[in-house]
């Protein structure tokens, strides 16, 4: 078992009272949805063409890609990483053609998904909310502004990406906890690393290269040996 991986919800880390965790992501994923729809509804028509910080993905191809993905299965999914990874289409990003056609449009549509996962009965899953937030961070870079990402969206993300890390990011986590100087998480066990939830999710996922690093004064992480609770 990933050491991250024993700070899962319902694992074998503690004898607490669990009957509060849940796997249900609707309220998180759909406030990121609605500060994406904020920030793409107050941007200027320019913004849809900008580039972020993943080469080769523009605004407009990032909101292609997190539309593209509502609902879509896990086999779907697997099979869309999986082009990616391999450069299909010669590497071109292709955008579809009923993907959003501008930053209003864009707006629209993820308000209209969260007001969707909002009510409905079904539970969201981690891969649509940390969709959300990798968008999030990518969007809200190229237009300038901080997009709004909760506490527990951000350390769910963090808590995901760092049980599954590639072995780049895993050789620099290992054997450490990350704590987020402000937010209220922290994951792992070991030595602490710390940063700001922006600046552990954007290493996490491969946007950012700066790593964690060790505490200083100021810093405010949560208690080393007691982690955080469940995710």
């Amino acid at each position: 078992m990933a050491d991250f991986a024993r700070y899962l919800p319902l694992s074998q880390h503690s004898g607490a009272d669990e009957r509060g965790v849940t796997s249900d992501r609707r309220a998180p994923t759909a406030v990121v949805l609605r500060g994406l729809a904020t920030a793409l509804g107050a941007a200027d028509d320019a913004a849809w063409n900008r580039p972020t910080e993943r080469e080769g993905r523009t605004v407009a191809h990032v909101v292609a890609e997190l539309v593209a993905g509502f609902d879509r299965s896990p086999a779907r999914r697997a099979l869309a990483t999986a082009r990616r990874a391999l450069a299909v289409d010669d590497g071109a990003a292709v955008i579809a053609d009923d993907a959003p056609k501008g930053c209003a449009d864009a707006a629209a549509a993820l308000e209209a998904r969260a007001a969707v996962i909002t009510t409905r009965p079904q539970p969201t899953r981690i891969v649509e909310l940390d969709d959300a937030v990798v968008a999030a961070l990518l969007i809200g870079h190229a237009l300038g502004v901080a997009v709004p990402i909760p506490p527990l969206a951000s350390g769910a993300v963090a808590l995901r990406r760092a049980a599954a890390a590639p072995t780049a990011i895993r050789a620099v986590i290992s054997g450490h906890s990350l704590h987020a100087t402000d937010a209220a998480w922290s994951i792992g066990h070991g030595a602490p690393l710390v940063g700001t939830a922006d600046e552990l999710l954007r290493f996490l996922t491969g946007i950012g290269l700066t790593a964690p690093r060790p505490p200083h004064d100021g810093d405010f992480p949560a208690p080393v040996d007691g982690g955080s609770p469940p995710l």
